[in-house]
Parts: C-alpha cells; sequence; structure tokens
C-alpha cells in the first residue's frame, strides 16, 4: 500500500499583518519598504494554497485508480493499462500544478532582497533585531520548500515509474514490492521535509507577531 499525501501550512497573512504595522509608520522608512515587500511576497504566494488543495485532489484520484488496479485480475490487462494510464494523465496533471507552485513561491522569493536591505536600515535596535529575526525565519521557510519540492517531485517520478510498470503483462510480485517500497521511501521524505515546512511557517508567524509588537511600541514613542 502506497503511503503518500503531504501536510502543508501556507504562509500566514503577511498582508493583513503589514496593514497593521501601517498605523503609526507614515512615509517611506526602511520599515514602510520593509512591511511592502512582505505585502507583495504575499500577493505573489496567493496561489500556493490553491496548488496544493489541488495536488491533494490529484493525489487521492490516483490512489483510487491505484487501488483498482491491484484489484483487477491478470486476465483484465487491457483494464489495467487503461487505469494506469488514467493515474499517468493525472500524474502528469500533478506535474503541472506543483510547477505553478514553485512558481508562485519563485515569485515570492524575488521581494527578499527587499526584506533584507530594510530590515538592515532600520535603527531601532528592538524593531530592528525582531525585523532580522523575522528575515532569517523567511530565509529558512524558502530554503526549506525548495527541498520539500525537490523531494515531492522525485516521489511523482516514482509514481509516474509505478504506474508505466503496472501496464507490463509480465510483472511479477517483487518488482512491484521493490516499486512501492521506493515509492514509499520517497514519500517519507516528502512527509519529513513537510513536517519541516510548517515548522518554519509557524516560527515564521511567530517572529512576525513579535515584529508587530516591536513596532507598536516604536510608534508609540516616535
Amino acid at each position: 500500500m502506497r503511503q503518500r499525501k503531504r501536510s502543508m501550512k501556507a504562509s500566514a497573512a503577511l498582508a493583513a499583518i503589514c496593514t497593521l504595522l501601517l498605523a503609526g509608520c507614515g512615509g517611506q522608512s526602511p520599515f514602510n519598504e520593509m512591511q511592502d515587500a512582505m505585502t507583495k511576497m504575499s500577493e505573489k504566494e496567493a496561489s500556493f494554497e490553491k496548488e496544493q488543495g489541488t495536488l491533494e485532489n490529484y493525489e487521492k484520484k490516483e490512489q483510487q485508480l491505484y487501488t483498482k488496479m491491484i484489484q483487477t485480475t491478470k486476465d483484465h490487462t487491457k483494464t489495467v493499462s487503461s487505469l494506469s494510464d488514467q493515474a499517468l494523465a493525472s500524474a502528469a496533471k500533478r506535474e503541472e500544478h506543483l510547477k505553478t507552485e514553485k512558481d508562485s513561491m519563485d515569485e515570492s522569493k524575488k521581494e527578499l532582497q527587499t526584506v533584507k536591505e530594510s530590515a538592515g536600515r532600520i535603527k531601532d535596535a528592538e524593531l530592528k533585531d525582531k525585523a532580522e529575526q523575522t528575515v532569517k525565519s523567511i530565509e529558512k521557510r524558502y530554503a526549506s520548500y525548495d527541498q520539500l519540492y525537490s523531494e515531492y517531485q522525485q516521489a511523482l517520478k516514482q509514481d509516474q515509474h509505478l504506474y508505466q510498470s503496472l501496464k507490463k503483462k509480465d510483472l511479477g510480485y517483487r518488482e512491484l514490492k521493490s516499486k512501492l517500497k521506493t515509492v514509499n521511501r520517497s514519500y517519507s521524505k516528502v512527509r519529513k521535509e513537510s513536517k519541516k515546512f510548517n515548522q518554519y511557517t509557524d516560527q515564521l508567524n511567530e517572529h512576525k507577531q513579535a515584529l508587530y509588537k516591536a513596532a507598536d511600541k516604536e510608534s508609540k514613542r516616535s
């Protein structure tokens, strides 16, 4: 039985927090520029959550097709071949949506340099410290996603190899077991990286909340 599925948390609503931070921060100060870039990050990541749901739907569809293939006897090779073709088509669609998700994250990442430069020019010590912590969290989250993407991409390829193999009339139990083991090993890595990504997302949310509090204190002192 294949073990798959990843569970990923989308980024927190940067735009909402940044809108709140605008209070008391007039003009294009370094902090203002930082929050503008963070807002753009959030906007460019908008399709991220949508693609996660789409990928999961395709995964469920392929799981159902795989179950049907395994339950079909060898006397129904045409049925297995048809189901395999459907699974391969679904995997191809999943590959497209994975790329869309990756493109969304890459576009969001383009704002990181502005965020870093702006954070570096903040003068208030406490606010600067919180800003730099937020930057580090953002960097770790992006790096984590890149690793997760790599592992998921590899797992997807293993799925495709499995579906293609199931079309073989002479597919033996040992070969099937070996391929299933490879698939499960790949998705085990995906789940591990997904967990890390979620942890970095939670850390980023915590640092953004701390950043908001520091910005609020700084604005009251001004």
